[in-house]
């Protein structure tokens, strides 16, 4: 029978027990006599036992409602403060907290992250691991992985997520590399270098983009890492789409081209499960202070906060 009981039901056995009047216990529970009057039909039915007698003007409880008065007032005391926000101390934590990323979205946030989870939380332990889209979703599910930081097409799609900023591309060759481009068709007489950190192929995302302005890129390297895109140019006249971001670097020049290719959106996704998670949120929160401390920074645009 207990399956038939709830919370409301609980509170009004507690309010006519405590006032011992049926109509101040429905002032209360702004609800009319009637209606406590069927509630308490259903509870002496629950409990087999009368729980109230009239005594001239009292509802006075029987030893059994006595009972379970004091009961049923632990129970909805304990899961009192349940029910409040938690109060989150960053410098209480002691966990440990794995994220997922790929090399560059590491050097553009994470870095930056870790130096403020020393400050603010020095009892927070952070791991970062490459992005390997394959597994995401069972690492995810199953607890492995706490954040990730990534583009939302790699992304399950029952992943929620806060877009961080949108980032665009910008052609880079080797520092004193002659590259000399006058229209964006000459792409066609350079080789190319692409980054795959995902999955390594020599197709590249954007191929069906460069094909309809008249670009079939000789794509002749795919290296998994924007961080070792100017170690591999260097000594060649080969040319790489790369994240604003990275630049400026002392190894690179920018190729001047009146087009580039699609940009893409960084988010943070977490779990469902950790939706209201303080450590989570604050986290996400730092995350998205970073990126609106860099917009002062050149280069760097916002995205707008969204989610799925």
């Amino acid at each position: 029978m207990l399956d038939k009981l709830d919370i409301k039901q609980m509170r009004l056995l507690l309010l006519v027990a405590q006032t011992q009047n049926l109509s101040r216990a429905a002032d209360a529970l702004d609800v009319s006599q009637q209606a406590v009057s069927i509630q308490l039909k259903a509870l002496r039915a629950i409990f087999h036992d009368q729980l109230f007698v009239r005594h001239g003007h009292k509802m006075v409880p029987t030893p059994k409602c006595e009972r379970l008065w004091a009961k049923i007032k632990s129970v909805l005391e304990s899961l009192e403060p349940e029910t409040q926000p938690e109060q989150f101390d960053p410098a209480a934590v002691e966990q440990t907290v794995t994220v997922s990323a790929a090399d560059y979205s590491q050097a553009a946030l994470l870095v930056e992250l870790f130096t403020r989870v020393r400050r603010l939380a020095p009892g927070l332990k952070l791991i970062v691991k490459d992005l390997e889209i394959d597994s995401l979703e069972e690492s995810m599910r199953e607890g492995k992985l706490d954040l990730v930081v990534s583009i939302p097409d790699f992304l399950p799609e029952q992943l929620p997520y806060t877009t961080l900023f949108s980032e665009r591309y910008v052609c880079v060759a080797a520092s004193g590399a002659d590259i000399r481009i006058s229209a964006f068709t000459d792409l066609n007489h350079f080789d190319h270098l692409i980054v795959s950190p995902a999955r390594a192929n020599l197709r590249g995302s954007s191929a069906q983009w460069f094909k309809a302005l008249g670009v079939d890129r000789n794509i002749v390297s795919s290296v998994p890492s924007f961080n070792l895109v100017a170690d591999y140019l260097k000594g060649t006249n080969t040319l790489a789409f790369v994240p604003s971001r990275l630049l400026p670097h002392p190894e690179l020049q920018v190729v001047d081209v009146d087009q580039t290719p699609p940009g893409f959106d960084v988010v943070v996704a977490w779990h469902p499960r950790t939706r209201h998670s303080p450590l989570h949120r604050w986290l996400i929160g730092q995350l998205v202070d970073i990126v609106q401390q860099k917009t002062a920074a050149p280069g760097w645009t916002l995205g707008a906060a969204t989610g799925q």
